[in-house]
Formats: structure tokens, sequence, C-alpha cells
């Protein structure tokens, strides 16, 4: 059989192909083809060309090509030039000068600060050859270190912007001690304000390992502090501080118990207080920064202190004694509370107490202990905070009897991040409240959109301090000599 081919269909293409009856598809095909081309051929591309800044860091500094001088720290040789490295007063002066470097070609550096490493000297040199640099939080202290040295003011600025943004948990020690290291006077104080906020809410609720790399220097500074933030009263500084000399002398001990710590120094033989033995004198500092007229004002509270054994007795006698003239003096109505003091007193001498408030409703508590028969209640309903004078009939025997007694109070209402960095907070001034029974003044308003938690932090004085006595914390070093 043959193959049988169609001659209609066959010469019907061939016709159709002669005739053109196609070619209205093909023209239409090659416009669009060449609106793409022309698209294409009119639209600029961007191309990113290796700029002068980075050839020069390439070539220069990480090839070292004409280099004009050598300069060897911590066992690296840097090939390096001198008209960059005028950039830095250090070395502007090295080569300035009449050193004994002035001229040479080969310079070796001795490196005394231990924060300064190969990698940190890499990339402050490195930084003289290029318009931007690339800082890791992870190592910022061994940069700002060298920055330090080679006296570089723009890096040195760079580098504590980084270190603001990024104060932790992780990295707050670390930045603290290089701020008073190298004299960053911003940075210390941000640091510092973020361990008074911190120090308790934080260091004393998280796994107490690091409560333990607290050193005793920045400790002293932070329980003496007028805005630490307290949480519940100050015998939880006492509380915490215990902890603290236990972790520092059982370091392994991770998460002590309290029954751990309190049979430690229960369980000390010698009667001599334990901050006056020779272990304890190095905690002195931190005590003596306690305010103890605040610490006994609940009788468990005495009698745990007195147990422990921790704080002299005769710190303890003058203050209570004190205490018990300022109960006489309310009682024959010869004081009815701070409603005149200055500002400097307050701080100094009030009772500092706080609570955290995890969500957003109505609040009301109170301060327990012994308030010169002050019952007073806080009242937060999510957008404001206020005072009241509690004054119920079935405690009236335990309550002051004057009609108006007089507090000096000051609020501080503050709001963390992840970084348990303030992002918002709202302080009221030092007020002169004067309150009858049962009366309730609001003492501040706060962005009813402030997301929880929440630290309300308080300063509270309800009695007239005697300016006349003798300092507490030059008693307490009289007592020592």
């Amino acid at each position: 059989m043959g193959l049988k081919i169609s001659t209609t269909n066959f010469v019907s293409n061939v016709t159709g192909f002669v005739t053109g009856k196609k070619r209205k598809y093909c023209e239409s095909e090659d416009e669009e083809v060449n609106k793409v081309i022309d698209i294409a051929l009119h639209t600029p591309k961007r191309k990113k060309l290796l700029s002068t800044a980075k050839y020069i860091y390439q070539a220069l500094f990480l090839e070292g090509q004409n280099s004009d001088v050598t300069v060897c720290a911590l066992g690296e040789e840097f090939n390096l030039h001198r008209v960059y490295l005028c950039q830095s007063p250090y070395f502007a002066s090295m080569f300035g000068g009449s050193w004994l470097e002035t001229n040479q070609k080969y310079i070796t550096m001795d490196i005394v600060d231990p924060l300064i490493t190969r990698d940190s000297l890499k990339v402050v040199l490195g930084s003289l050859y290029n318009c931007e640099i690339i800082l890791n939080p992870l190592e910022i202290v061994p940069i700002l270190a060298t920055a330090t040295m080679f006296q570089l003011d723009g890096l040195i600025e760079k580098c504590t912007e980084v270190m603001l943004e990024t104060i932790n948990p992780k990295t707050s020690l670390n930045y603290y001690n290089a701020a008073c290291q190298y004299g960053d006077k911003k940075l210390q104080d941000v640091c510092f304000k973020w361990f008074l906020v911190n120090l308790m809410p934080y260091y004393f609720s998280h796994p107490l390992s690091d409560l333990k790399t607290i050193p005793v220097s920045l400790m002293a500074k932070l329980v003496s502090h007028p805005d630490l933030f307290v949480i519940q009263t100050e015998y939880s500084i006492y509380v915490m501080l215990k902890y603290w000399i236990y972790l520092l002398i059982f370091p392994d001990s991770d998460e002590p118990s309290i029954v751990s710590v309190n049979e430690y120094f229960c369980s000390r033989t010698e009667t001599l207080p334990y901050l006056l033995t020779s272990e304890g004198k190095q905690f002195l500092s931190v005590f003596q920064g306690l305010r103890l007229q605040n610490l006994i004002s609940h009788q468990l509270d005495v009698l745990l202190i007195l147990r422990d054994n921790i704080i002299p007795k005769t710190w303890l006698d003058s203050v209570i004694l004190q205490q018990w003239k300022n109960v006489l003096r309310v009682n024959q109505n010869d004081d009815k509370g701070p409603s005149e003091i200055s500002d400097e007193i307050f701080l100094a001498t009030s009772l500092r107490c706080g609570r955290v408030l995890t969500v957003n409703e109505r609040h009301v508590w109170r301060w327990t202990g012994f308030h010169f028969g002050v019952d007073l209640l806080m009242i937060t309903d999510g957008s404001s905070i206020s005072i009241k004078r509690n004054h119920r009939s079935e405690f009236e025997q335990l309550l002051s009897l004057q009609a108006t007694r007089h507090i000096a109070l000051r609020v501080i209402v503050t709001k963390l991040n992840e970084q348990r960095q303030i992002v918002y907070s709202k302080q009221s001034e030092i007020l002169k409240i004067s309150l009858t029974k049962g009366e309730e003044i609001q003492i501040m308003s706060f962005d009813r959109n402030i997301e929880y938690p929440i630290i309300i932090s308080a300063n509270i004085l309800y009695t007239s301090p005697e300016t006349q006595d003798c300092n507490p914390i030059e008693e307490r070093q009289q007592s020592i000599c």
C-alpha cells in the first residue's frame, strides 16, 4: 500500500502561505516582541560599582597595598598608611611629634587594656578606611575600648548609640562597667537607671543566679538610692540581700531556698553580727544604705532581723528609739505628718515600696506594716492612681483619731519593653497631701492605652523627721569604729 496524501489540504496550505492569509498573525506577534524590546532598551539599569570607600578598604586596608607603616598589636600585624591613621588623635600625636615611633616603619603597640582584642583592633583600624562600620552588640565593648584608646570620638558615639539601644539583662552589667571605665557619663546614667528599675522586679524574680553578678560597689549605690524600684516594702530589700550574699559565698548554688539561706545565717555559732566578721565586712557599705526605720514596721520582720544577726544591734537601737519617739509625737498630736519637709529629706528617708500590676483592671492594695495610725490604700482603675485614708470602724482602735493627717508622697508609673527598657514612665511631683478620715485623692492619671504589665513605684513618708538628729549612716559608722 502506498502513502496517500491529501492534495486538497496541501494545496490549501501552500496557497495560504503564498497569498498571505496568515500574515496578520505574524505581524501581531512581532509587534508584541518589539514592544518588550523597546521597553527593555529604554529602562535604565541600576548597577552598583565598587565604591571608592570599598576599594580603599579592600586594596589599602585588607590587602595593605602601598603601606608605609606596619603596626603590630596583640601579635597581629597590620600594613597601614600614616595618612589614614592620622584621623586618630592617638596616631596623629605619635607621627607628628618627637616620639620614638614618629619615623619608624614598624611599630609595636603595647595593649594594656584586657578588653581590647584582635578582632576589635581590626574593626576599629578598618573604620579609618571606610565610611561605614558594622557594630555587633555582642562585641561592642571591645570596640568601645579600642576606639577610646585611639581617641576616635565619632566611633565612640556610635558605640554608645548601639549600647543604649541594646541594654538588657544580658548586656547591662558589661555596658555599665564599660561606661564607668571609659568615662561615658550618659551611658553610665542610663545603665544605672536600668538597674534601679530592674534590680528587684527582674533579678529577684528570675533565676537567682543572675543576682550574684551584681558587684558590691553597684549594689551599695542601688540600695541607697531613693529611686530604687522596691517590690512590696523595704524588708524585701533585706531578704534580697541575704540571697545575694549567700550566692556570692556559694556561687555554685544557683537557686537556694529561703530555708537554706536562713539556716546559713542562723547556724553561725559566732555571736558577732555577720557584717562585723572578716567575711561580712565587705558588705558593710551595702547594708549601710538600708533605711532601717522602714525595715522594723512589722513585729515579725524585727524578730527575723534579730534572729539572722547580720545587722549590728547597735544600728537598730538608735533607730528603734527614734521610731518610738515618733509614735509618742503622733499620739500626743505633736506630729500630724510631714506637711513641711524638704525634697532632699523626703527622698533620703521615705518608705520605698512598689507593686507589679499584670492586668488592666481595678486594683486596691495596701503596703503592710506599722504606719503610725494611717491605713493608706492605693487604688488604680487602669488610667489613674489614687490614695485613700481608710478608716473603717472595726479597726478604729488601731487608727489615728486625728481629724486630718498629712503625708508626703511620690508615685511613678512605668512600662518596660522586652529588653526591660523604659518605654513609658510618668512621675508625680513630691506631694504634701492632707487626708481626712475616709478621704480619697487622685494622685495622677496615665495613658489609658498603656499595655500591661506595669510597675507602680512609690515613696511615702508618714511622719516629720527630726532633722536635728544625727545621720543614721554616720551613727553606724561611728559604732563600727
